[in-house]
């Protein structure tokens, strides 16, 4: 270690025993008192001196302005506090000033006490060599709450920042030794890899090479491992040499491992933490390259649970969540090894099976399935029964993408639904017609928007006591290039299974609500409404809100002329976040209306909830009601319940006056059906309406 002369500015009697044990050190080459900080700027000029030790203690140095006054003075020397471990904070004060260091006179470790001498003058000698430019970025580096650390060429550590010390866990004191920085972040972000000398952060950054955002692991001993980004760059002399180097870094630790649970979650169905859709498509993508190369078959299995709406709706979506846990588990344990599976979406479940020898080894596991998935399951201390249907493609007859085979295992699946279900059902070359049709109407749905093929016909409902038009429902067609006028039954499953059904929803709301302002205006029908179908998928997103509250802000319109009408009728049952959806549409003020109601199951607790305003009785209820005596006892119940709550009720298919007749003797609201008009283009309506402003009624137009 060099020799120095050091200039004490303070009392003698404050540091009598520390002077005189540090003028027998070697490095101490001479040492000169001085009590008085003006005599010994001078002092120091003339005796060269190399180091500044000044007192902290009750005399000189105690108040904040006077150590900055110092600090001031000398600002030409590496500056050293001396306290003592009572007052340490003191020293750490000077520090936070402009002092290179400090010591504490009682401390016993003599080695520590000289290297924080030389450790000052090492980093004062690196200040004074910094390029302006690089000053002030030190300068700065040392506000922020990122952790700093500043090396020499040498790789000694020469400033390490209190947020540094914090994250790295490192004591308040001292400097980091050169084994330290040997292997300061020599692993990389697995924990066990191996990062080599010249990666690692300290060397990269006074070896002068600028890097961002490297990401390595931090372990020591009875310390959790801590994940940095670190961030680096040479530092530079005003004769641009290469003096040194500065790093800073962050704890990044609780957000990489966030960001890892969240790209798992991204791959995995977080109900049944089996692979979802994306994964098991990279998967099976894989099993296929495996089959061609092995020459062996591949086959899929695509699996719904029949009947799993109704089951949701009687028990609620906690016990239909919980059943389709089950029944994951019951896949999962019961595929050969080698195989596997995951969830396609809802219901629908996916699975791969491999090397197996012919079509009918595939059949054997799909019958195994359906015996085990049948069986009872035990939800909520109650029994619940479920059978699935299942569909079996093969590769390479079936499908040579992941996309075609398991399109080709739905269809077959769809296929052993409609034979009633309980069984599996094989992929044929008379259901690929029907994949290739359901192919092509995917792609041109893809279009129809842009290309304006979308259209809307209305279908007109009276007031059924006065026989006034008062609404319309709003009903979706496809003008297709190729197959002409289709409706929604062609289609309405392949928009909701792409995805398209929410911006298809959205142009539909568009125009419904363009369309009746505009008639309000021209005829003069303030209280004229529009009912308008919404699916399920569109009540898990958000944006349905945004679209319904953007096209009543574009038209003016009186939200209670607008109507939607749920499929689903289960509100207590559906998940908060849907609920949540429906009572903000409720905010806007628009009204819910149930559809197909009598079909099913719906609890007398959902219509008390508030939310809906309405009711349509189903066609089906309508169609035989004239000789039906059950489904008049029930059409009679539910109005008269609907009068209990204060709630509309609408009936459609109506089709004869006897049928109108019977509505009307009952106080029913609304009818509407092909007595009354088939749906019909806007211009229609047009001409409709204006009869109507004439004082024609809309039975006798359809009659003539």
């Amino acid at each position: 270690m060099a020799s120095y002369t050091i200039l004490y500015l303070g009392h003698r009697e404050f540091a009598e025993d520390f002077l005189q044990q540090l003028e027998q050190q070697d490095c101490c080459g001479r040492l000169i008192d001085c009590d008085n900080p003006a005599s010994a700027i001078t002092l120091a000029k003339d005796s060269r001196v190399d180091i500044v030790l000044f007192e902290t203690g009750p005399g000189l140095g105690r108040s904040g302005e006077i150590l900055k006054n110092l600090v001031r003075s000398f600002a030409g020397y590496p500056l050293v506090a001396l306290t003592d471990r009572d007052h340490e904070h003191r020293g750490v004060a000077a520090v936070r000033v402009g002092a290179q260091g400090y010591l504490c006179m009682d401390d016993s470790r003599l080695e520590r006490q000289l290297g924080v001498l030389h450790h000052a003058m090492q980093r004062h000698r690196l200040l004074e060599s910094l390029s302006e430019a690089d000053d002030t970025v030190l300068s700065i580096l040392k506000s922020i709450n990122d952790g700093v650390i500043v090396v020499d060429s040498d790789g000694h550590v020469l400033d390490i920042n209190p947020a540094a010390r914090s994250i790295l866990g490192l004591p308040r004191r001292g400097t980091p030794g050169p084994e330290w920085v040997a292997t300061f972040c020599s692993l990389e972000a697995d924990g066990v890899t191996q990062t080599g000398q010249s990666l690692r952060p300290l060397f990269r950054a006074r070896r002068g090479e600028k890097f961002s955002n490297q990401i390595a692991l931090h372990r020591a001993e009875q310390q959790a491992d801590t994940l940095l980004s670190i961030n680096g760059q040479g530092l530079y002399n005003s004769s641009q040499s290469l003096v040194g180097g500065v790093i800073t870094f962050r704890d990044v630790t609780e957000v990489m491992y966030k960001t890892l649970e969240l790209e798992k979650r991204a791959e995995y169905d977080d109900l049944t933490m089996l692979p979802n859709r994306r994964l098991f498509s990279r998967q099976l993508q894989k099993a296929m390259g495996r089959a061609q190369r092995s020459k062996r078959p591949l086959g899929v299995l695509f699996i719904d649970l029949d009947r799993f709406k109704s089951i949701n709706d009687t028990l609620g979506h906690d016990c239909g969540d919980e059943l389709l846990r089950q029944v994951a588990k019951r896949i999962q344990s019961n595929l050969r090894v080698g195989d596997f599976c995951g969830r396609w979406g809802g219901d629908e479940f996916v699975a791969c099976l491999e090397e197996f020898g012919d079509a009918d080894d595939a059949a054997a596991v799909a019958q195994k399935l359906l015996l085990v998935l049948s069986e009872k399951y035990s939800i909520n201390e109650s029994e619940v029964y479920a059978t699935p249907s299942i569909g079996i493609a093969l590769y390479p007859e079936s499908g040579m993408s992941t996309d075609r085979l398991v399109k080709a295992a739905d269809v077959a699946m769809y296929q052993a639904k409609k034979r009633g279900g309980g069984r599996f059902q094989y992929y044929s070359a008379a259901l690929n017609a029907k994949l290739e049709q359901s192919d092509e109407l995917e792609i041109g749905l893809r279009h129809a928007l842009v290309r304006n093929e979308f259209i809307l016909h209305y279908q007109p409902r009276i007031d059924v006591l006065s026989g006034r038009l008062i609404g319309l429902e709003a009903l979706l067609r496809w003008q297709h290039p190729r197959y002409g006028l289709l409706p929604p039954a062609r289609f309405l499953s392949i928009l909701e299974s792409s995805g398209l059904i929410h911006s298809a929803g959205e142009w539909i709301i568009d125009t419904a609500c363009r369309q009746l302002a505009a008639w309000q205006r021209q005829f003069d029908l303030p209280d004229l409404s529009v009912a308008i179908n919404l699916s399920s998928q569109q009540l898990t997103h958000g944006r349905l809100v945004d679209a319904v509250e953007r096209a009543l802000a574009n038209t003016a319109l009186d939200p209670g002329c607008i109507e939607f009408e749920l499929s689903d009728g289960d509100i207590v049952g559906r998940r908060p976040t849907e609920r949540e959806l429906l009572e903000a549409l409720r905010r806007l003020g628009v009204r819910l209306s149930l559809d197909n109601f009598g079909t099913r199951d719906i609890s007398f607790t959902s219509l008390d909830t508030g939310v809906i305003d309405s009711f349509v009785l189903d066609p089906s209820l309508i169609q035989d009601v004239e000789i039906n005596h059950s489904h008049q006892r029930i059409v009679r119940a539910a109005i008269a319940m609907a009068r209990g709550l204060n709630i509309e009720v609408a009936a459609e298919g109506v089709e004869t006056i006897t049928q109108l007749e019977f509505l009307k003797s009952c106080d029913c609201d609304l009818a509407q059906g092909f007595l009354i008009s088939k749906p019909m283009q806007a211009e229609k309506v047009s001409s409709i309406l204006r009869n109507e402003i004439a004082g024609a009624r809309l039975l006798h137009i359809n009659a003539a």
